[in-house]
């Protein structure tokens, strides 16, 4: 299937840990002393499977690429809220939801991808949409909040011409997808270690009401599992919606 309704074709990527956590640097070390080895299991999975973009949250970015925040002294309401499609450098795109826009990129690249920002409508400054396009940054729009995963899709679909995703967290991210029934393939990657602690964020992380059931009329057809190497377990699911 290359593609849904309109929308890319969602593949979500996790590693996690025995109980489901996700910070890794909390995990208990490896029992098998030669390690995963280099590059890691992680990242040869990330590079088998062929997507023309990765969608990341802002915590994510903010976490391992990006740690400045934009700052201006004025806010103002944007009114052209229409994609903007900067130089594309490379083949493969970084898609970051930043629904308020606060990462202040060095430059339109990374992880050696070409940037979008996906943002929200009633949130971003127009001074925001000033310093992407200054970049060659391409931004388009989720809704008014920002986190209207179904329309990012369609305009990733329409506007950038995109197919397939990976989709690689965080929890929250991966959650909001969940609830919408919009993965169609789950990649597990299980490191052999155990965190613990309650409160943690997990592999899903959605929001909402005690009564809601997030995978509600999803099911998961497994495709493969096997033990790649150290004791980390590799699981395919095909996610079936009814």
């Amino acid at each position: 299937m290359e593609q849904t309704q309109n929308r890319p074709k969602v593949i979500c990527l996790m590693e996690t840990s025995v109980d489901g956590r996700i910070d890794e640097k909390r995990w208990s070390e490896l029992y098998d002393e030669k390690g995963e080895g280099d590059p890691d299991v992680y990242y040869e999975t990330l590079n088998s499977i062929q997507a023309d973009a990765n969608l990341l949250g802002r915590v994510t970015v903010q976490k391992h690429y990006v740690k400045q925040i934009f700052s201006s002294n004025t806010h103002t309401q944007p009114t052209e809220l229409s994609a903007f499609r900067g130089i594309r450098k490379t083949p493969e795109l970084c898609v970051v939801f930043d629904s308020a826009g606060l990462l202040c990129y060095q430059d339109d690249l990374l992880d050696n991808r070409s940037v979008v920002a996906m943002l929200g409508s009633t949130i971003v400054s127009e001074e925001y949409l000033t310093f992407l396009r200054s970049k060659e940054i391409s931004y388009t729009f989720a809704g008014a909040d920002g986190h209207d995963c179904r329309l990012a899709l369609e305009s990733l679909y329409q506007d950038f011409g995109i197919k397939t995703v990976r989709l690689l967290g965080g929890g929250i991210l991966n959650g909001s997808f969940l609830r919408l029934g919009l993965i169609d393939e789950l990649y597990t990657i299980i490191y052999p270690g155990i965190d613990g602690l309650s409160g943690i964020n997990s592999l899903f992380e959605y929001r909402g009401q005690p009564t809601e059931q997030p995978c509600e009329g999803q099911k998961l057809e497994l495709l493969e599992c096997r033990e790649v190497r150290a004791g980390v377990v590799l699981l395919h699911y095909q996610i079936h919606h009814a």
